[in-house]
């Protein structure tokens, strides 16, 4: 099976980001503007070597180096991201949410596992 990956996305809520997070939105009809959440993004199982490639498109060289997990949204290659998705397609809204929560300053971390 080899290494998984995922992004968790921490940030500030707001009713702009209620439609990109992980449950209806609304389930935050109570949330405060400002209070910090997070999202889980991704969970990449087909193995070591997709996993591998798509930590690259975020920027990272070691998956494996965890002084990299926190992601620099300005190394992130989306269009790699985008072609990334049109081959495997069950990813392909979850870069546009990326897309998204790191234009509403969201911290964004990768996590393998493996």
């Amino acid at each position: 099976m080899g290494m998984c990956a995922e992004v968790i996305a921490i940030g500030p809520f707001s009713a702009e980001v209620a439609d990109v997070l992980d449950y209806r939105p609304e389930l935050y009809a109570k949330t405060a503007t400002g209070a910090i959440i997070s999202r889980r993004l991704f969970g990449i199982l087909e193995g070591s070597s997709v996993s591998t490639e798509f930590a690259t498109y975020l920027g990272i060289s070691d998956p494996w180096d965890f002084n990299q997990h926190k992601i620099d949204k300005a190394k992130i290659d989306f269009a790699g991201l985008k072609e990334f998705g049109a081959v495997y397609d069950s990813y392909a809204d979850e870069i546009e949410i990326l897309e998204a929560l790191a234009k509403f300053g969201f911290e964004l971390h990768f996590r393998p596992e493996g």
